[in-house]
């Protein structure tokens, strides 16, 4: 057995670097992996996300924010409770929502969720129909996705954007 490995002592020693770079790709890719998943929950609305929204918790935390003057917090309530609507297929609920989400987004400097919300009725605008109004909100969603320098959120509403034929040198005001 000695002389066997004293004849193939390289190719043992080969192995062994193999070996150990594959538990270091691995290590690396169980890292990038872990920190993953902690930006998608540091990404979630409160820190907290059930994979599925609860319409009548969300409905009385808006009722409950309301109540006490929470300007802050509505308009990401607003939002998740509009994300809710549009699973039911409650499109016109949805619309308003995402509307008082915009307003109250914007007046508090909430560019996050004031974007999402904008992605979130061009595509209810473009479901039904209304593109010129789709891509408005789109193009104002890929400015503050800009500002905010989320670049994969930018491209990805202007990719939408793309995709459904919009402009994306458009210079909106009064919106």
């Amino acid at each position: 057995m000695r002389e066997l490995l004293a004849q193939h002592s390289g190719l043992a020693w080969a192995l062994l670097v193999a070996l150990f770079v594959l538990l270091l790709l691995v290590l690396l890719l169980l890292r990038r992996r872990h920190r993953a998943a902690g930006k998608s929950q540091a990404a979630a609305p409160s820190g907290r996300r059930a994979a599925k929204l609860d319409g009548a918790a969300l409905a009385a935390a808006v009722r409950d924010a309301e109540a006490r003057g929470e300007s802050a917090r509505l308009p990401g309530l607003y939002l998740s409770l509009a994300q809710c609507r549009i699973e039911d297929g409650e499109t016109v609920d949805a619309e308003e929502l995402l509307r008082k989400s915009i307003r109250g987004a914007a007046g508090a400097q909430l560019k996050d969720t004031h974007a999402k919300a904008r992605l979130a009725l061009g595509d209810l605008a473009h479901k039904s129909g209304d593109l010129t109004t789709a891509c408005e909100h789109w193009q104002i969603a890929r400015v503050l996705f800009h500002e905010l320098r989320q670049r994969r959120d930018h491209e990805a509403a202007e990719s939408r954007m793309l995709r459904n034929g919009c402009p994306t040198d458009w210079v909106l005001t009064d919106f």
